[in-house]
């Protein structure tokens, strides 16, 4: 007796049909679609017939071949030229903004130079060198065509000498390293010296030379001979030409620099400075202490 594929008017599961083949639970397979660049191509070479039209297409490939390699050669050609043309040789620099750095120290750090081809220079590789010397805190270079560059900084300005591992050294406000002091640079500086556990009183030293630049406090920045960061005594300075020493606590900044300021100018009033050895603001109070020979 032959096997019934059917039960129960089902389908057996071996059954085979096109809609079961052809959808996969109810849902259509997903058809693949070629981008349409590669549907021409493949349209176009369909209707290529004849080995005529297969050479015609590797004439035309053959073709476009050539005409590129000819378009890179011309372009090289072009570019060697002008790189060794005359026309181009740089015959003027530019700086700006040096204060420190001479003109020819800019451009030996930065390794351009009046004679060489302008298109040959790198900006980018002039402004890298510029930027990874100490003074050059910002810098850009521009090329103006055929034969000038300007070169635009903006320097680290020194505000102190510091003396670190038997070297003296240039610092900013902050009491942050520049470069070691040197003769082709040489600048008069006060001798900045910051205390273990001072640290943090650092950030007073730039208020402190905004303060004497604005009157606030009526000290000469060419008499200071030194700066000490001190972590009892806040900011300490020391004027050679007197001999004498003030100390501005950092607890609160500006009354303390404010009585120091009107406790200076009392005693020069009535000619009484040079009888002072150091004066003290800490605490709400000035301390004026006399030297030996004003006591007896």
């Amino acid at each position: 007796m032959p096997l019934s594929l059917k039960k129960n008017n089902r389908k057996g599961r071996n059954s085979y049909t096109k809609e079961k083949y052809a959808t996969s639970r109810g849902r259509p397979l997903p058809s693949i679609r070629l981008p349409k660049f590669f549907r021409a191509m493949f349209g176009w070479l369909t209707r290529l017939g004849s080995l005529k039209s297969l050479a015609a297409l590797a004439v035309l490939l053959l073709t476009a071949t050539l005409a590129l390699a000819g378009v890179c050669t011309v372009s090289l050609w072009l570019y060697n030229k002008a790189i060794t043309s005359d026309f181009f040789t740089t015959r003027h620099v530019d700086v700006t903004g040096n204060v420190r750095l001479s003109r020819e120290m800019v451009l030996q750090y930065g390794g351009i130079r009046e004679g060489d081809n302008s298109l040959a220079v790198s900006i980018a590789e002039v402004e890298q060198k510029l930027r990874q010397t100490p003074w050059v805190e910002e810098v850009s270079v521009k090329r103006l065509l055929p034969d000038r560059f300007v070169i635009r900084l903006k320097e680290r300005m020194p505000s102190f000498w510091v003396h670190k591992d038997g070297v003296l050294y240039y610092a900013n406000e902050r009491g942050g390293i520049i470069a070691p002091v040197e003769s082709r640079n040489f600048l008069s500086l006060p001798t900045l010296r910051i205390e273990a556990g001072a640290e943090d009183a650092t950030r007073y030293l730039a208020r402190l030379l905004r303060d004497m630049q604005s009157g606030v406090l009526p000290v000469e920045a060419g008499a200071i001979a030194s700066v000490t960061a001190s972590p009892g005594r806040g900011v300490e300075i020391y004027l050679e030409d007197r001999e004498m020493r003030l100390s501005i606590a950092t607890d609160d900044w500006n009354g303390n620099l404010a009585r120091m300021s009107v406790t200076l100018g009392d005693l020069a009033r009535r000619h009484e400075l040079k009888n002072v050895r150091e004066v003290c603001a800490v605490n709400g109070n000035v301390w004026v202490i006399l030297n030996q020979s004003a006591q007896n």
